[in-house]
């Protein structure tokens, strides 16, 4: 199997078009009731999922339903968490289609027989395109300038910012970011690096 190449724009425009479909231009993004009311996607929380396919969630190739591991979908602590792994599957949902149906992925089982077909390096591709998507749908770029410069007027007051560098102070302000877009810090300082020529 031979997953696509596909660009990080043409990711970040899909991403951008599936939000503009589904969602208004508030944030964060409530990427449980765009599965749930506007996909009718249903998301069933599963025993086990994460112990035994070392993922948070999964979905089928029918894209009538989503698992998620039940033990992390119960525990508040792991909320950004999963809107984040949410997102990550709707990248399947509109990047790999194909690849996903070829598999007829009907559960758990099912997935880790996919798992287990699958190439590494190939599983890899998908995973990090799925990555890629989940971020620009969850951190849209032109929110995430936006409340970069309001974070920077505060701190022009700070000596010597212009000698902080530019991945630290990304570091610094994945912290409030990710509390704004309602994600971890990881995906929020990938993001904040990703757009360090706009601001």
């Amino acid at each position: 199997m031979q997953v696509p190449f596909i660009n990080n724009q043409t990711i970040s425009k899909k991403a951008n078009e599936f939000r503009s479909k589904f969602w208004d231009n508030s944030i964060p993004i409530d990427i449980e009731y765009i599965l749930d009311v506007k996909l009718e996607i249903n998301i069933i929380p599963s025993p086990g999922l994460y112990s035994i396919c070392n993922t948070d969630a999964l979905i089928a190739s029918n894209w009538k339903s989503l698992y998620i591991d039940k033990d992390k979908y119960l525990d508040e602590r792991q909320h950004s968490r999963l809107r984040f792994s949410l997102a990550h599957e709707i990248g399947h949902f509109i990047l790999h289609e194909e690849i996903y149906q070829s598999f007829s992925i009907k559960n758990a089982r099912a997935f880790y027989e996919f798992f287990d077909k699958i190439p590494p390096e190939q599983y890899g591709y998908l995973e990090a395109q799925a990555n890629k998507f989940a971020n620009y749908l969850l951190l849209p770029r032109e929110k995430l300038i936006i409340e970069k410069k309001r974070f920077l007027e505060q701190l022009k007051g700070i000596d010597k910012r212009q000698e902080i560098d530019e991945n630290m102070l990304n570091a610094y302000l994945a912290v409030p970011i990710s509390k704004i877009f309602g994600v971890n810090e990881q995906p929020a300082e990938i993001a904040l690096n990703d757009i360090i020529d706009f601001v």
